[in-house]
């Protein structure tokens, strides 16, 4: 057991660091899409607080996610192999897409604490995209998730992204918008 340890904490932490990093996004953008979406009234509970721990929790977790691959002597990423999309052999478009959404999470993420300076209605058409960055995620879990086939993590994965998903599809579908609103 010890020797499974020594060799494999970084990949496991890893694996674990991403599905965290998954759920927690999901979350956040199901959260984040409720507000947006006027589905829950201004009177309501404010979920703000919600959303902002459900992002940076999102956020810690990809950092983990990527610099624990820094510490797995089987794979031997560097660091570019891990922060630049396409330049690691490994995992083509599909380690591509979790790159750059993990870099468009972390930039839009954290830029909510720049919106003053961004502007708020510019701010808001930019975050706009972490929807995006989000589905980028999705796909790099699918593609090339250790996990992804197995039932525990394919009914984690539609337990959280569902409800995201219809939203989202709320959102950009107007006529579907129109009649949610109905």
């Amino acid at each position: 057991m010890t020797v499974l340890a020594d060799t494999h904490v970084f990949w496991i932490t890893s694996r674990a660091a991403g599905v965290v990093a998954l759920l927690a996004a999901s979350a956040a953008v199901t959260v984040g899409l409720l507000m947006g979406g006027r589905m829950v009234k201004r009177r309501g509970p404010d979920l703000r607080a919600v959303h902002e721990a459900l992002s940076l929790a999102t956020l810690i977790a990809l950092v983990v996610h990527a610099t624990a691959l820094l510490g797995d002597s089987f794979i031997g990423f560097s660091l570019a192999d891990i922060a630049i999309p396409f330049a690691s052999g490994y995992g083509g478009w599909w380690m591509a897409a979790g790159i750059a959404g993990g870099w468009m999470l972390l930039i839009l993420g954290l830029s909510y604490y720049a919106r003053a300076r961004i502007g708020v209605a510019r701010w808001r058409t930019l975050h706009r995209f972490t929807a995006l960055a989000w589905l980028l995620g999705i796909g790099h879990a699918i593609g090339m998730g250790t996990d992804a086939g197995t039932t525990w993590f394919v009914l984690g994965l539609v337990a959280t992204a569902a409800p995201g998903i219809a939203l989202l599809g709320v959102r950009l579908v107007p006529a579907a918008s129109a009649a949610v609103r109905a």
